[in-house]
């Protein structure tokens, strides 16, 4: 098993030494790949399914287009943003000492020497891009692998992060448990999980909540009333510290038909196996077999491709999206201190799409849930 790179000291370690560190692992790695410089881009859109890189490095989310983070290999790393009155806030939250409007980005440049690094090539527009290049003279080397390996395992301090993150999300399900009742509109009840949440100290969510009585899918929210023996099925996503984690949970709104109970077993069943497989050093792919099997196992091997589904679980950012999405061909190892989402979420032709699932950090041996929540499929009367 391939050894983790992540931090490895204590939750309770000074948060700007944990930051510190980082960076000096950084400039180890830029030493071995003979760097003088690295420049490291956010593009502002966090998304759970994307590392921030910008903040890994400084534990500052951004909110303007563009957000360097210069590393040189010797002096004191800048970060340059926008807009400028952001400034204000990054100067309390950021683990960085100098900071600088994005507008001093580009006069920099020139000045650069030697080979240079570009981390987060993925979220810059090309006319950005384009502009460095030209005032480089060169084509900066895509280096994400130096944080992407540094970050691919969480250690004591993300995962206390990502524990608070996972109580605020099972606080979210217990109330959508607690207040949905039919007549509302379903962006009614994603607005009674937000509302939770950010009570709770959720700084961001993706979450999807619907309500039919045959889902074809996860979608944002209409504006369509619930109704009594409505299947309400939700994908709820909310971050602490630039962190997700996500859960999927299934709701009935009155007694359900036999066959919803019947076919919710399959899910229930395939979240167990998926999370028997998710073994310290099995590659992802194993818990994605394990889940397809038991729905194939069922005579559903048509359902367990697109447009029916599409995997059976992922990585989550802002922090590192190892080991990436748990498909059939995904050969990663999972390592311990690796988080990752396992859902058997499924459309079923009886009943409509169903879903389950918990984000899991692998222990020394396994995978073990974050989440405190039921996997029982909840019925509201």
């Amino acid at each position: 098993m391939v050894k983790c790179l992540g931090e490895t000291f204590e939750v309770n370690m000074d948060e700007r030494q944990i930051f510190q560190n980082r960076l000096t692992q950084v400039r180890q790695a830029m030493r071995a790949q003979g760097l003088q410089t690295v420049l490291v881009h956010d593009g502002g859109r966090h998304n759970f399914l994307r590392m921030n890189y910008v903040a890994y490095l400084t534990d500052f989310i951004s909110v303007g287009p563009d957000t360097v983070l210069v590393v040189p290999l010797d002096d004191e790393p800048v970060l340059y943003l926008a807009p400028a009155w952001d400034i204000a806030r990054a100067q309390e939250e950021a683990q960085v000492g100098s900071l600088r409007p994005f507008k001093e980005f580009h006069p920099r440049l020139p000045k650069l020497t030697g080979k240079v690094g570009l981390i987060g090539r993925e979220a810059m527009h090309v006319g950005l891009h384009d502009e460095i290049v030209k005032a480089l003279g060169q084509t900066p080397a895509n280096s994400k692998d130096i944080i992407e390996n540094m970050a691919r395992c969480k250690g004591p301090f993300e995962l206390e992060r990502m524990r608070r993150a996972a109580a605020i999300a099972d606080a979210g399900v217990s109330a959508l448990h607690q207040d949905a009742r039919p007549g509302l509109k379903e962006y009614e009840l994603a607005a009674i999980v937000e509302y939770k949440m950010r009570s709770l100290g959720a700084e961001d969510n993706f979450g999807m909540v619907v309500a039919n009585n045959h889902n074809q899918a996860l979608h944002p929210p209409t504006d369509r009333t619930v109704q009594q023996g409505d299947i309400i099925i939700g994908e709820i996503t909310p971050c602490i510290g630039g962190l997700f984690v996500q859960i999927c949970r299934t709701v009935v709104l009155g007694e359900p038909a036999p066959v919803v109970r019947e076919k919710y077993a399959i899910l229930h069943k395939a979240m167990g196996l998926g999370m028997e497989a998710a073994q310290t050093g099995a590659p992802a792919s194993d818990v994605a077999k394990a889940i397809n099997g038991t729905f194939i196992e069922y005579g559903y091997a048509e359902y367990c491709r697109p447009p029916f589904m599409r995997v059976r679980g992922h990585g989550l950012g802002c922090g590192s999206f190892a080991p990436g999405s748990l498909e059939d061909d995904n050969k990663s190892k999972l390592e311990e201190g690796m988080t990752f989402i396992i859902h058997p979420n499924q459309y079923i032709p009886e009943t409509g799409y169903l879903t389950l699932g918990d984000t899991v950090v692998m222990g020394k041996t396994k995978a073990e849930s974050l989440m405190q929540s039921s996997w029982d499929l909840f019925v509201k009367n």
